[in-house]
């Protein structure tokens, strides 16, 4: 029995290490000894996010002799894993949002796409974006939830030996996102607003590309809140963009979508083009706006019992557009 144990010890020991550290989603050919890296040591050198927020990290090996293979570590740093040998391209990014970013074409290290959930619902007053007006011109892009932060970079070229002794495939991570934030100052009627303000921004890019570290051309209108704040008299909101869409420039309208407990809503429309597409720093963009005037909500009475709260329905939109200072 002693000797038993001892012989599945060294199985468990490498199956807990290939746990923690990383493992392939498909299975290499192991009848293919002559063409196999043993043991490569992935290693995230993290020089160029020293701010590094990642938790875990997903990594695709892309050749032209073998299908792509992908790698999973549950943690910022790397771990050791065995692959083809051969030339290969590596693209890599941060995981720790499964459920809100999504992938698609990752078949191709050039074609592979991050990109995020369509908006259902404005989160913030619980609106649904069914029937919501819209900016003029905007229309048909899609609602799409801001991403996280993501980290990510690609490397061509990386020629790994047919060898069971260890080499290493060092990647530099960067951050792929942008950093936006909005505010509304002196803002007159602030009290009258419900505690969190719906928002949408317009024609900014609906995804990233992880393997050519630019963003997508689709262009999408991101959905955001707001945040009052009474004492001093402002609207404020920080979230991530995948930034500018590839290609000409677009113009970019900011709306703000506030319910009223009548069913009826304000809906509010702002030309902010030149502070997107002008700011001195595309990766972090600061919008100021002055001058909005809200409408007063009179203080209802009681809603009846068993009822409570906004609609998640707006029957009518009492629209806006304003040419403010900025």
């Amino acid at each position: 029995m002693k000797k038993l144990h001892l012989y599945f010890l060294p199985l468990i020991l490498v199956s807990i290490f290939m746990i923690e550290e990383g493992c392939t989603h498909k299975d290499l050919n192991e009848d293919a000894h002559t063409m196999i890296a043993d043991q490569v040591e992935v290693i995230f050198d993290w020089s160029k996010a020293p701010a590094k927020e990642a938790k875990t990290m997903v990594l695709y090996l892309y050749s032209d002799e073998h299908e792509m293979m992908d790698y999973r570590f549950n943690n910022p740093d790397g771990g050791l894993i065995r692959t083809y040998a051969g030339p290969h391209t590596a693209v890599c990014h941060s995981n720790d949002d499964p459920y809100g970013h999504h992938l698609r074409n990752n078949h191709s290290h050039d074609e592979i796409e991050i990109f995020t959930n369509e908006t259902a619902v404005l989160v913030g007053q619980g609106i649904s974006t069914r029937g919501i007006p819209r900016a003029k011109g905007t229309e048909d892009e899609p609602l799409r939830e801001t991403p996280s932060m993501i980290y990510g970079t690609h490397k061509r070229d990386v020629n790994l030996k047919v060898s069971a002794l260890p080499q290493k495939l060092e990647l530099f991570p960067e951050e792929l996102i942008c950093r936006y934030s909005v505010e509304f100052a002196d803002v007159e009627n602030l009290k009258s607003a419900d505690i969190h303000i719906d928002a949408t921004i317009s024609s900014l890019a609906g995804g990233y590309y992880p393997g050519r570290m630019m963003p997508t051309s689709e262009t999408v209108s991101h959905t955001f809140t707001l945040t009052p704040d009474l004492d001093n008299k402002s609207l404020n909101a920080q979230f991530y963009t995948f930034g500018l869409p590839d290609g000409e420039e677009k113009e970019h309208k900011l709306c703000l979508y506030i319910a009223l407990k009548n069913n009826t809503g304000g809906f509010f429309t702002f030309d902010v083009t030149d502070q997107v597409n002008k700011a001195p720093d595309p990766r972090n963009v600061s919008i100021r706006l002055f001058g909005l005037k809200l409408p007063e909500i009179p203080d209802d009475p009681l809603p009846p019992q068993g009822e409570g709260g906004i609609s998640i329905e707006v029957d009518t939109w009492d629209t806006y557009h304003y040419d403010l200072k900025v």
